[in-house]
């Protein structure tokens, strides 16, 4: 299989594991609901892992077929990591309960908001833990 299919086979996988992510968290939070409070609490919590899951396995599709190494950038992490970690990971019952139904509360409390900023943050999350480097091809004559 050359290079091109490689790349074409991976991000077809990666777009797939999104999909079911996102499918995962549908199918519970529409007919797997938990009654009362704990279900507020556990539906806000597995859309915050989602969300963060797909961003990191979208990012993953920009390294797809190079070498991956461990680099921090710690910039990046503090400067967009913290906030997105901010919309991404409270989850919203957290926010009601400090703010009530008034405006930042319920703007960060918004479902949309927060699998936006999971996705952000696993975007942020593994560019600055990694970077991908491209290894020279050795094609001698064997």
């Amino acid at each position: 299989m050359n290079k091109k299919a490689r790349y074409a086979a991976g991000q077809a996988l990666i777009g797939i594991a999104v999909f079911l992510l996102i499918y995962t968290y549908f199918f519970y939070s529409t007919f797997q609901p938990v009654p009362g409070s704990a279900g507020s609490w556990s539906m806000a919590l597995l859309l915050s892992m989602t969300a963060v899951l797909a961003g990191l396995l979208i990012e993953l599709g920009r390294f797809w077929g190079w070498a991956i190494e461990v680099k921090i950038d710690a910039d990046l992490l503090i400067l967009q990591g913290g906030p997105a970690a901010v919309l991404g990971l409270v989850p919203a019952p957290l926010w009601l309960q400090a703010g009530g139904h008034n405006y930042p509360y319920i703007f960060f409390a918004d479902p949309v908001v927060t699998g936006i900023g999971g996705v952000w943050l696993g975007v942020v999350l593994f560019r600055s833990l990694f970077n991908n480097k491209k290894i020279k091809e050795d094609v001698g004559d064997y």
